[in-house]
């Protein structure tokens, strides 16, 4: 993988007889390492149990990123995240720290530091990313198939070009 990552797993055979597939997965590289399990079956997918450090470094794994040489690392504990026909769950906590990055235009910019509140409501999973001031966005994956992404004004001015007059809110099904 770029920047030197590597994803390594190991199918726990044993499962295959339930109909899903069990590995315990491992994500490293030079400034990150999470650890965890993923379990795919008829209908689903989840993981469990991902934990670690996550270093600027993975930004080498998006491509065209909007922000670029970062200095803030993350550190994770994500209980569960799962999708299925009709569901979608999640609990945790990402905790990111303050750190510098370059926008898309080179310039320097300030992240602040953020908390990401992994969450289930009803049939959705919930990300409500926060810092010290408040609210800054959600990401829910609904259980009825949409992807909807709500940008408060306060998360918006860490977006260059983004408007801040209001929330913006992105929703597309898939």
């Amino acid at each position: 993988m770029a920047g030197g990552y590597a994803l390594n797993w190991d199918l726990r055979e044993g499962e295959l007889w339930r109909l899903h597939a069990l590995m315990d997965l491992t994500l490293e590289g030079p400034d990150t390492r999470l650890e965890g399990q993923a379990i795919a079956r008829l209908g689903g997918f989840s993981m469990r149990g991902v934990s670690g450090r996550a270093g600027p470094g993975l930004l080498a794994l998006v491509p065209d990123p909007l922000i670029s040489a970062c200095t803030s690392r993350a550190v994770v504990d994500v209980q569960a995240l799962s999708i299925s026909r009709d569901a979608a769950a999640a609990s945790g906590v990402i905790q990111i720290d303050e750190g510098q990055c370059k926008d898309m235009l080179g310039r320097d910019m300030t992240v602040p530091q953020m908390t990401v509140d992994l969450s289930t409501q009803g049939n959705d999973a919930r990300a409500v990313v926060s810092d010290r001031g408040g609210e800054l966005g959600q990401i829910t994956v609904a259980g009825d198939r949409r992807f909807i992404l709500r940008i408060e004004p306060e998360g918006a001015t860490l977006i260059p070009g983004m408007p801040t007059s209001g929330p913006v809110i992105v929703e597309y099904p898939f």
